[in-house]
């Protein structure tokens, strides 16, 4: 029994020195490597579609994952998310032509998937600076059981700006302005000549899960 103790206490006494030889290497390659996060995100979502059809700023929600990789001061970030908006529109040139003398006006309830790649720089404490493009389409437009999809090029590209703080118990803040560079006026469908493009602001918390 003494003697099972004794090899026992060796063997881990061994496999602790081993250990610790090997904690400055593995130290040193997690150093060079840069830092992982992954985490969800949820906010308000205040749009307007500039244009003919809307020139005003309507709530909604944004939510959806998030995946960075951060060296020193600079990042990279990958979003995924879906947000919503209910545009306030007039609807008299989508289905019929002419245009009748009356404006009837619709509250437009869309859908849309966006995915910003997103170029950060850590200016100071925790606050981080992004920029970069983003790239969206619209899953669903309708008001109430009317379909107004086609009237609008599902797809669009915009320019995102914003500032983030990483904050302790992994929490993310953050605001950013998101400018639609594509016309997203369908006017073979919508009878609308015209440019429409998204003009997009966000308030929005995160959360890390590494």
């Amino acid at each position: 029994m003494k003697k099972t103790f004794l090899l026992t206490s060796l063997l881990s006494l061994l496999f602790a020195v081993s250990l610790h030889a090997q904690i400055p290497v593995v130290s040193k390659a997690a150093k060079a490597l840069p830092k992982v996060d992954l985490g969800v995100k949820l906010g308000a979502n205040f749009q307007e579609l500039s244009g003919n059809l809307s020139a005003q700023y309507r709530g909604g929600v944004v939510g959806g994952v998030f995946v960075g990789l951060h060296k020193n001061r600079m990042g990279v970030q990958v979003e995924g998310l879906i947000k919503t908006v209910a545009y306030k529109v007039n609807v008299s040139g989508f289905n019929t032509l002419p245009v009748p003398p009356t404006t009837p006006s619709a509250s437009v309830n869309a859908i849309t998937l966006e995915v910003p790649v997103l170029f950060e720089y850590k200016i100071f404490w925790h606050i981080w600076a992004q920029a970069g493009p983003e790239f969206s389409s619209i899953l669903s437009a309708k008001d109430g059981s009317t379909d107004y999809k086609n009237k609008f090029d599902a797809n669009d590209f915009g320019a995102v700006i914003g500032l983030e703080a990483h904050l302790p118990m992994r929490l993310n803040i953050g605001a950013r302005y998101i400018y639609g560079v594509t016309n997203i006026n369908n006017e073979s469908e919508s009878h609308i000549a015209g440019s429409m493009k998204n003009r997009t602001a966000q308030l929005y918390v995160g959360f890390r899960f590494i």
